[in-house]
């Protein structure tokens, strides 16, 4: 089976979400908004998803427990774009707020997230449709914690490096650095997968793209009039909309993918007449 050392790999995103999210959101328990919740668990129950997907598919016992966690994603899917678009809304909700952080890059922050949902759409369509193939099917997978690896990273820099402290609004430019810094991270190590799997990598630089695209509207999206203005139509927006939306979309993901990686059905070929 493909990337046989992926279970570590997934230990460590686990590690570093728990060292970038405790401080704001898993010791602070009831104190943050709904619409963390309706993210941080539908997410981190994708990322130990895929952990579990990961170990059980390098021990042929396991294959049919690695196929029933492959069934319950359909499930956990809608629950994971509707989360982000929850995300997308406190977001927006926030710029129109004048929250200070958010005045200066909210508009970056909610398109970033917009393309994330983007991309998780697109990878997990591809990974259902390719199914079959394993070297496809393990690479779109197992690219899915890349998308967002920016946002623990980025915030558990902040607690280790001392260029990305950020000790009041003054700095807040650091929240950015820390963030492209950590997209660079990921583009070198889709790199580094490139360099050593070659052509059958394929699937992480469908990923590195949405990461790119990632990039550059949050360094920039904000100096747009008409990002702007989306985001404060987005922010007057009920959240309900906005997270229902996200679902549906989710739902549509995990049935369209299903369908495109079902074997075709031989055609019945029809009894010869007599003569």
């Amino acid at each position: 089976m493909p990337y046989r050392n992926a279970s570590y790999y997934m230990l460590g995103v686990i590690a570093v979400i728990l060292i970038g999210f405790w401080p704001s959101y898993f010791a602070a328990g009831t104190q943050v908004p709904w619409q963390f919740h309706a993210h941080g668990m539908a997410a981190s129950l994708w990322v130990l998803m895929v952990t579990a997907q990961s170990w059980t598919a390098q021990r042929k016992a396991q294959l049919p427990l690695h196929r029933a966690v492959g069934m319950a994603s359909l499930l956990l899917f809608p629950f994971l774009i509707g989360g982000l678009a929850a995300i997308t809304s406190l977001q927006s909700k926030n710029w129109v707020a004048g929250e200070p952080l958010h005045l200066l890059y909210g508009p970056g922050f909610m398109l970033g997230t917009m393309v994330a949902m983007a991309a998780y759409v697109t990878v997990y369509y591809r990974a259902l449709k390719y199914r079959r193939k394993v070297w496809v099917h393990a690479g779109y997978m197992l690219s899915t914690p890349l998308i967002l690896f920016e946002s623990p990273f980025s915030r558990a820099a902040s607690f280790v490096f001392p260029p990305f402290h950020v000790n009041g609004p003054a700095e807040f430019y650091k929240v950015m650095a820390s963030i492209e810094w950590s997209e660079v991270l990921v583009l070198i190590f889709i790199a580094g997968i490139w360099w050593r799997v070659g052509e059958r990598a394929k699937p992480f630089l469908v990923t590195a793209g949405f990461v790119v695209v990632e990039m550059l509207a949050m360094g920039f999206a904000s100096d747009f009039a008409f990002v702007k203005q989306f985001d404060t139509f987005m922010g007057h927006l009920p959240s309900a909309i906005i997270v229902l939306t996200g679902f549906a979309i989710g739902a549509a993901t995990s049935w369209a993918g299903w369908q495109a990686g079902k074997r075709p059905v031989a055609p019945v070929q029809a009894a010869p007449q007599p003569a």
